[in-house]
């Protein structure tokens, strides 16, 4: 029986990643081995969970204070061990983080084919995202499988030189991870909100955005929840230290707005679920809010999503606070139409049937 190796590191490749574990378990044609290297430790385990996924190798590579290259350091190492006892018939990863980076060159050194779930993002800006941009883009020189969630992406690869065999489309796994979340999965814990509240959900984590760009957001939504009376915001806080110590600066005390840990998957998908405005630096909840019809703030200066860009849920708003604030007004508007005009689910991101696609697709090729 084949062996496909599947390399998990932080809480959104997790959530991405579990909907199409259980898939290939499912099918029983492969022996499905799950490494996880602990990048984002307590994250990532709840995450995991959340699916009924549990790791059959753990790097624990996660250290206080780590740079991404002692991260990186760590992941090529283990990965290299595990990889030379398995000798798995195909490595996969997903997006772009620095797990997702080291797994992908260690398999590549040991020339195992690799297979890249959410190939094909770009912003064509080195630093913004900043390192993912640099990962994403690497990972597709080494990978030998594509799977691009959109045409967008698709053509990117195409245009960098990808063969256009090895690009199979097939939507984005966290609409699957959204459809089981809110079908099967109950909220570990509630979030207590006003009645007839509106809700701001706020998160930002991007490395680009720390210091003063971070707390302009945060200085943002300060102002919007003061002068919209009905609004309540509601603040998972990234455990980084820099993005901690910010908010409770600036939002520590202030009515209505409250800093919460970052709430297990489950809890935070029916909490996304009920938001009124998303303000975020995030890709993953981009995708989310789309797939929802929840208009999005976007707290970058590109995106990687422009296919939600396109559909009209969301919108750049920078990092600037005059820019955040003022957007963020227009569309807390009772009557804005504005509004109305972005709050449309769309199906852009995917239809809830990627993990499928993804089978089918290394049934037919590995």
């Amino acid at each position: 029986m084949e062996r496909v190796m599947i390399v998990v590191g932080t809480r959104p490749e997790a959530i991405k990643l579990c909907p199409l574990i259980r898939e290939l378990k499912k099918r029983g044609r492969w022996e499905i081995l799950v490494c996880s290297t602990g990048q984002h430790r307590a994250m990532l385990d709840s995450a995991m969970e959340a699916f009924g996924v549990r790791p059959d190798f753990d790097l624990d590579v996660m250290r206080t204070g780590q740079t991404l290259s002692s991260a990186t350091a760590r992941i090529l190492k283990g990965m290299d061990e595990i990889l030379a006892a398995e000798k798995p018939s195909l490595v996969m990863v997903q997006g772009d983080t620095t797990t997702a980076f080291a797994a992908a060159l260690s398999a590549f050194h040991r020339r195992i084919p690799i297979g890249h779930v959410e190939a094909g993002l770009r912003t064509y800006h080195m630093d913004s995202p900043f390192p993912e941009e640099f990962h994403r883009e690497a990972i597709s020189l080494m990978a030998s499988y594509h799977f691009a969630p959109t045409v967008t992406a698709k053509k990117n690869l195409v245009k960098e030189g990808r063969r256009e065999s090895s690009i199979h489309i097939t939507g984005n796994t966290v609409v699957d991870a959204l459809r089981i979340t809110l079908t099967e999965g109950k909220p570990m814990r509630e979030i207590p909100l006003p009645r007839d509240a509106r809700l701001l959900l706020f998160t930002a984590h991007r490395r680009e955005n720390h210091g003063a760009p971070i707390r302009g957001m945060l200085r943002a939504i300060k102002r919007l929840v003061e002068t919209c009376p009905d609004v309540v915001a509601v603040c998972p806080l990234h455990h980084n230290p820099e993005v901690r110590a910010a908010a409770n600066e600036i939002l520590r005390n202030v009515p209505r707005i409250m800093m919460i840990e970052p709430p297990e998957i489950v809890t935070f998908h029916h909490l996304l679920s009920h938001a009124y405005l998303v303000i975020t630096d995030s890709g993953g909840i981009q995708e989310e809010a789309v797939a929802l019809g929840i208009p999005t703030l976007v707290t970058r200066f590109s995106t990687e999503r422009t296919e939600g860009i396109r559909a009209g849920v969301l919108r750049l708003a920078g990092t600037d606070e005059e820019g955040i604030f003022a957007l963020g007004q227009r569309l807390l508007d009772p009557k804005s139409e504005e509004y109305l005009l972005m709050k449309k689910p769309s199906a852009v991101f995917g239809d809830g049937k990627a993990s499928a696609r993804i089978a089918d697709f290394l049934e037919k090729n590995l």
